[in-house]
Parts: structure tokens; sequence; C-alpha cells
């Protein structure tokens, strides 16, 4: 009963998983104004779900405003360069994959067991290590991005030059490549901040408008956090 239970459970997270991954890259790719409307559908779906969440005090508004602001640097990135929210996305996408994945395979010794009982140091090496091999595999394929990887319409292979945006040179590692490993770690920082945030709350999903993965919340938390972050690197650079 069990292995059935977490076999269906699985199934439900792999199929809601690709469902939304396939609507996010539809409609990237179309562009505006697709694009923007999926942004405004799915910030309303969350400030309604946070709505319904137990916060005391101004918890609540500090959330929302986080959220405001995470939602604020995608529309920006969208509009700077698409490739930079297809990028972004990679990374938030194959952290989550290759955490869970690793995570549920190899178990082993728990993270931060007193924030998230559930994820182990195996799963935070299984993140980073996806996230490293994807961006890897995509990155000498100009093709698969729309307007490029970079700023200013310009993109670089790793393989042909190690000049990136600005001129900046990395002899060893290339700047996509540490910004994926950078990011992935940002990225389950924002895991574990939900879970916290959760178990102060003493909920155990954020709604349940996904099947496998309970609420918008559940989904794109690593995403929320790493968003403002990821556009100041990007206006910096």
């Amino acid at each position: 009963m069990t292995h059935e239970l977490l076999k269906s459970n699985l199934t439900q997270r792999i199929l809601s998983a690709l469902f939304l991954a396939g609507i996010t890259i539809v409609s990237l790719f179309h562009g505006s104004p697709l694009f923007e409307a999926l942004l405004f559908i799915v910030f309303m779906l969350l400030i309604f779900e946070l709505k319904r969440l137990p916060f005391k005090g101004q918890g609540s508004f500090f959330v929302a405003l986080y959220l405001i602001i995470s939602f604020l640097s995608v529309y920006w990135l969208f509009y700077t360069n698409p490739g930079l929210i297809l990028f972004l996305f990679c990374i938030v996408w194959s952290s989550d994959i290759g955490g869970y994945c690793a995570g549920k395979f190899f178990g082993g010794p728990k993270a931060l067991s007193k924030v998230s009982p559930n994820k182990t140091w195996a799963g935070v090496l299984g993140a980073c290590f996806l996230t490293f091999f994807v961006i890897t595999l995509f990155l000498d394929s100009p093709s698969l991005w729309p307007s490029g990887v970079f700023l200013y319409g310009e993109y670089f292979s790793p393989l042909d030059s190690w000049k990136l945006a600005k001129n900046v040179h990395f002899y060893l590692i290339p700047l996509p490549l540490v910004l994926s490993l950078t990011f992935s770690l940002l990225s389950q920082i924002g895991d574990f901040l939900e879970s916290y945030i959760k178990r102060r709350l003493s909920i155990k999903d954020t709604g349940s408008l996904i099947p496998g993965h309970g609420g918008l919340f559940d989904r794109l938390d690593g995403l929320i956090f790493v968003a403002p972050i990821f556009a100041l690197v990007i206006n910096y650079l």
C-alpha cells in the first residue's frame, strides 16, 4: 500500500511538473502578451493562496512584498532577454528534480532536520549535479534558447570562446556554470525557507492546487526566492 501510494504520488508530481513546464515554455516562446498573462494569473493565485495561510501579525505582508518584488524581477528579465528567463527556469527546475530524485534514491543524513525533515545532503548535491549537467548540455545549443542566453542579444558558447558579457573572462569555468551552481544553492535555500515558514505555521502544504506538489508556493518557492537576486546579478553584469 505504501509503495503504491508513493508510486501514485510520484506519478502525480511528474505529470503536474510536465504540464506546468509545458505551459511556461509555450508562453515564453510565444512571448508577449501570453507570458505576461500567465505571469499575472500565477501572481493572483499566489496572493489568493497567501491570504488563506494562517499568518499572524505582519508575516503575510512581508511575504506579499517579496512576492511582488520577485514577479517584477521576472517581468524585467523577460523584457531584458527572454533567454534569461529560460536560463533561470532551467536552473530552478533542474535543482528541484535533482534534489528530489537524489534525496529519494540515496537518502542519508538530513541537511537541516529541524527546518525540513525530508531534505538530505544527497538531495543538495543531486540538485547541484543535475543543474550543472543540464546547463552544460544546453550551453552549446543556442537554437534552444530564445534570443540567446546573455544580455545584449549575444550568445557565447563555452566551447568556442571564454568571452562573456561585457568582456568578462573566466579561464577555468564559464560564467553560466558558476551562476548555475550558485543559483541552484540559492534555490534550495528558498525551499528551506518555505519549509521553515510552514513549520512555524504548523501546515504541511500551502494549498492543494497542484496534484503531488501541494500549493503554488510549494512548487515555486525556489523561483520566488531566487528571481530578485538573479535579476540583480544580471543587471550588475
